[in-house]
């Protein structure tokens, strides 16, 4: 994120190429995904060892991508995962089984409808969970989709495939697309949603439903044919599965406010250097004070600038997210004198800079008494800095261990902070 706004910072920012850039790689493993369906789907023959995934794949798929998503609690994925499974459990009854006819074409119909309006759905809503109350007000959706195509078939009314069928622009023809022009438009519009969303939220999870929506709309516009439909589905599924798999892995490794790796992620990597290696703490001075003094929203900006410039630290460094107001930065096969300057230029760069306050800060109550207390109101327009202080260490004969490294680099920043903040110290 590039917060750099005239002669300094402000404290929102966004940068429309690092979020493209980002979104491109969650659109990766999708688009991946998509390539082997489109193969498959095309006639691609597999080893007899793996000759049942055409039949059996998409139960596995399905099934397991429900079972994450209710694992790792994320209702947006899971809800579209059980609208893919109904689809396919709706294409293998009503239209795989059945002889052509006013069944098999409502049935397609509402499945090239409902399945890309559920997707756009779920893209605009934001997380609330699987087991809870908003995700009983969620699961009504499909539930009444369900509820119309029973409805239908019940009564056999053969209205309703034609409404979905007749189309929206007559005499609009595109070459080899036999969808009806409603479906293409709910697909469009959960493409497009999908797409916009990953690249404002930077969301694999967005990424993914875009991706899934253009595969089952791929499978639809095969129907009736169950081998294209099965691979396309199956395909759709297995996106939104990875997708909870990567959003998962970045819970757990990345800092959701700052987008650094954490503390877990520096442990991990620090575990797997074998040679020789400095580490740096870094440390914002009078973080307390910006949060009691500004607001808590000001040093939440402050926490995203000071990790904005340090990913931009020289000599090979990688910058982590230690915890609170404490970031790392790690130089693999670095010796210590070697990577001094870069931390140096990097302490006097975020010194240059200032903040400069967008909003005022609204006045809070005094806990207890009710009374506002205006004395820590910021005034809109103000510039404030931002400092760090640094320790640094490497690794040696005395202080072998990861945890020692830490341990020295720690020691080295009490003592940056004990000689007036603002500046380096080397074990």
């Amino acid at each position: 994120m590039d917060l750099v706004s005239g002669r300094g910072f402000s404290v929102e920012g966004f940068d429309a190429t690092e979020a493209l850039g980002k979104a491109l790689n969650n659109f990766a493993v999708p688009l991946g995904i998509w390539t082997v369906a489109l193969l498959l789907a095309g006639g691609a023959t597999l080893p007899d060892f793996l000759s049942g995934l055409r039949v059996h794949g998409p139960y596995l798929v399905l099934l397991g991508g429900l079972l994450l998503s209710l694992a790792f609690r994320i209702g947006r994925a899971f809800f579209v995962l059980a609208s893919l499974a109904a689809a396919y459990f709706a294409f293998l009854l009503f239209v795989d089984r059945e002889p052509a006819g006013a069944a098999t074409q409502a049935v397609s119909a509402a499945l090239c409808v409902f399945v890309p309006l559920n997707i756009t759905v779920f893209t605009l809503l934001r997380e609330r969970g699987i087991l809870n109350a908003p995700g009983l007000r969620r699961l009504c959706l499909p539930l009444i989709e369900a509820g119309v195509i029973a409805a239908i078939l019940i009564s056999d009314a053969p209205e309703f495939a034609e409404v979905l069928s007749r189309p929206i622009v007559e005499r609009l023809a595109l070459p080899g697309i036999v969808l009806p022009q409603w479906g293409l438009v709910f697909t469009a519009a959960a493409i497009v949603t999908g797409v916009v969303c990953a690249v404002l939220r930077g969301s694999v999870i967005d990424a993914a439903f875009a991706a899934a929506a253009a595969s089952f709309a791929l499978g639809c516009n095969s129907l009736p044919s169950f081998g294209a439909f099965a691979w396309f589905c199956a395909a759709a599924g297995l996106i939104v599965a990875f997708a909870v798999v990567q959003d998962s892995h970045r819970l757990a490794f990345y800092d959701e406010l700052t987008g650094l790796p954490g503390r877990r992620a520096l442990n991990e990597r620090l575990m797997a250097i074998d040679g020789h290696f400095t580490l740096a703490m870094v440390d914002i001075d009078h973080f307390k004070a910006f949060n009691d003094t500004w607001g808590h929203d000001v040093g939440d900006q402050v926490l995203k600038l000071v990790a904005a410039q340090l990913q931009r630290v020289g000599g090979g460094g990688t910058a982590y997210r230690y915890g609170g107001e404490e970031f790392a930065l790690l130089f693999p096969g670095r010796r210590g004198e070697g990577v001094v300057e870069h931390i140096e230029a990097l302490r006097r760069r975020i010194d240059e800079y200032k903040v400069m306050l967008r909003q005022e800060r609204r006045r809070r109550e005094t806990a207890g008494t009710g009374k506002a207390a205006a004395a820590d109101d910021a005034p809109a327009g103000k510039w404030i800095s931002v400092t760090i202080s640094i320790g640094v260490a490497e690794r040696d004969s005395r202080t072998d261990a990861p945890a020692g490294v830490i341990e020295a680099a720690d020691r080295a920043l009490y003592r940056a902070k004990a000689a007036g903040r603002n500046r380096v110290v080397s074990h």
